[in-house]
């Protein structure tokens, strides 16, 4: 180089400057052609650790444009400074593409080289699931990576990816997919394609082989939940729940349309429920009435969020019969659900007149104020527990349908709707129990051979307003509550969805049966029947009620007076009495009994009412 530069001396030194002058305007028109790609498509705004076929699109049209540019300007030049030949720019535009696109993909080939949690199986219903699975596959965390697919559609994927995940087989040969895919956990995607009995079946091969199981929700139940809540544990509600009919509440709706509507006891589990079904149905104006102060808050900021619902509160208990005359007066409602009650049962063993006081006066309030408020529709919320009339508070609901079934005043229809246990809601055993099994146990049940009848809260509270269309005056209903469940069945379910085992890893304690529970409860009473209604779902008790109008309201109003003189044992004598159809008259009774003052009292109510 030194002897180039003694010899040609100042002509190779312009031809050097020159070539690199040649080069960086070669490099300027590059990137100039390059950053007008990148502009055209909006490259730089992209999330380069998610991108998808869409990303890389964008990233050939930027190359395509990048090179006519470049193409472009070369022709501009003379044939004889041209720093490109005429084709390299097009020519080059696969490689340049390729190029690009590895280091656009870098973040995402980090972001799929970190996933290295835990082995995910997912169970799908068909191919609409696929979608979901991607998504998953896209974002999946830290702790749970998909490794395969099992598909309930049989062999029609099989052997396929996506990807890179395989398709393995049918649900029909699970077991050995969870074997051979060496699945540390069971992913089941959320669908109405699955049969809950199938379902059910599936999950129990899971937990037998003892894998925690989640729950996914199809993409298009994603929003609004944010995206680190989409797998959940498996829950009772999964394992409890039944084959979803398509609730039909469009005839249901007809009726609540532009109607004033009361809801009692609205801050617990069912009444909460029945509000928010409510709220959906166009009513013209709903009305929370309830004790439980931050109950009945919560429940009025989540309904409030719809601005055209018109949602009022009443804070007030249903044992104040002037208070709630004054709000039915105020509202006058067309239609009312009384659901507020006590109901735990060993609670109210040991609280006759409290039971006294909210199930049965409570409820006689109720339905006294709705007569007077011209209420054209009243339904009773009762529970299983009143056809056996075994404890306190199943006697107490078992007057509350007598009340229902006796009453013969005025143009109001009446009628209850009975069911047994409700999963989730409060003081129910599932809470409970996923409690102790996050507390690393021990689980507790009060004996193993415990069985109960039980449905979801979201069920329970759509039959009961499908009951609008089939219901009839003075009935009672019964919701079909399908095969009763064993507690200790659930306990073990529930710890082996978490991967846990039952009795090793979670001790299970037998407490022993509390006051007023019964090993196993009944649908129907000793002397009752059923038929079919025009729901399937739904089902007319065939109740004998002996007890007229006269003789319910002076045995309730004999009951107050003994509650409120805390004359106990005496309290529960006529209360189960009279559950089982039976009424002492005040002639029975004996000389200088307390008989009077209830009868004026019946009296002197009875006119404040009409």
């Amino acid at each position: 180089m030194v002897r180039a530069l003694l010899r040609y001396g100042t002509p190779l030194i312009a031809e050097v400057l020159v070539f690199w002058l040649i080069l960086l305007a070669v490099n300027a028109i590059v990137t100039f052609a390059m950053s007008a790609g990148e502009a055209t498509f909006h490259l730089y705004r992209r999330l380069w650790s998610v991108a998808s076929l869409n990303d890389a699109f964008a990233i050939g049209l930027a190359v395509v444009e990048a090179s006519l540019l470049v193409t472009i300007v070369n022709l501009v030049f003379p044939d004889s400074y041209r720093p490109l030949r005429v084709l390299a720019p097009v020519l080059a535009a696969p490689a340049i593409v390729i190029a690009v696109g590895l280091v656009r993909l870098i973040p995402r080939f980090r972001r799929m080289a970190r996933s290295t949690g835990n082995r995910l199986l997912v169970v799908i219903p068909d191919v609409s699931a696929y979608s979901t699975v991607k998504a998953l596959v896209q974002q999946s965390g830290p702790d749970w990576v998909p490794i395969a697919i099992v598909t309930a559609t049989g062999p029609v994927d099989v052997g396929q990816t996506l990807m890179g995940i395989p398709v393995m087989g049918s649900t029909a040969h699970l077991g050995r997919w969870i074997e051979h895919s060496q699945a540390q956990g069971i992913a089941f995607v959320q669908s109405n394609s699955f049969a809950r009995d199938h379902l059910r079946n599936l999950y129990h091969q899971c937990l037998a082989a003892r894998l925690p199981v989640f729950i996914l929700p199809s993409t298009n139940d994603w929003f609004p939940h944010p995206a680190d809540s989409r797998l959940r544990q498996l829950t009772a509600d999964d394992l409890v729940g039944r084959d979803e009919h398509q609730l039909d509440l469009e005839i249901a709706t007809g009726e609540i349309r532009n109607k004033t509507v009361l809801v009692t006891g609205a801050a617990g589990s069912i009444g909460s429920e029945l509000c928010r079904l409510l709220s959906a149905m166009e009513p013209r104006r709903l009305v929370l009435v309830d004790n439980n102060e931050s109950g009945l808050f919560d429940l009025l900021e989540e309904l409030r969020v719809a601005p055209e619902l018109d949602v009022r509160e009443a804070l007030v208990s249903i044992r104040e019969r002037e208070h709630l005359l004054t709000v039915f007066a105020d509202e006058r409602p067309d239609i009312v659900f009384h659901a507020a009650a006590y109901k735990h049962v060993p609670m109210l063993e040991s609280h006759p007149a409290q039971a006294v006081m909210t199930n049965v006066v409570g409820t006689m309030n109720v339905l006294r104020c709705a007569h007077a408020a011209g209420v054209q529709k009243f339904i009773l919320i009762s529970t299983d527990k009143a056809a056996s009339r075994h404890s306190i508070m199943g006697c107490t609901k078992r007057v509350c349908e007598q009340l229902v079934l006796a009453y013969r005043g005025g143009s109001m229809s009446c009628w209850a709707v009975r069911f047994g246990n409700v999963v989730g809601s409060r003081g129910s055993v599932v809470p409970l129990f996923e409690r102790q099994i996050e507390n690393g146990g021990p689980v507790t049940i009060t004996h193993r051979d415990m069985c109960r009848y039980m449905m979801t809260i979201r069920e329970a509270a759509s039959l009961v307003l499908s009951s609008l269309a089939v219901s009839e005056p003075g009935r009672l209903y019964m919701l079909d509550m399908g095969e009763p469940i064993r507690i200790l069945d659930l306990a073990n379910d529930l710890i082996r969805s978490r991967g846990l085992r039952p009795e090793v890893d979670i001790e299970i304690v037998v407490t022993g049966l509390r006051p007023g529970e019964r090993m196993t409860e009944d649908l129907l009473g000793p002397d009752e029947g059923w038929r079919p209604t025009g729901h399937e779902s739904i089902r007319e008790v065939i109740s004998p009620n002996n007890l007229g109008d006269d003789d319910l309201a002076w045995t309730i109003e004999r009951m107050e007076h003994l509650a409120r003189e805390r004359r106990t044992d005496e309290l529960v004598r006529v209360l189960k009495k009279v559950a089982t159809g039976q009424v002492e008259r005040p002639d029975e009774l004996e000389p200088g009994g307390d008989e009077a003052a209830p009868s004026d009292n019946v009296r002197s109510r009875e006119s404040e009412s009409a």
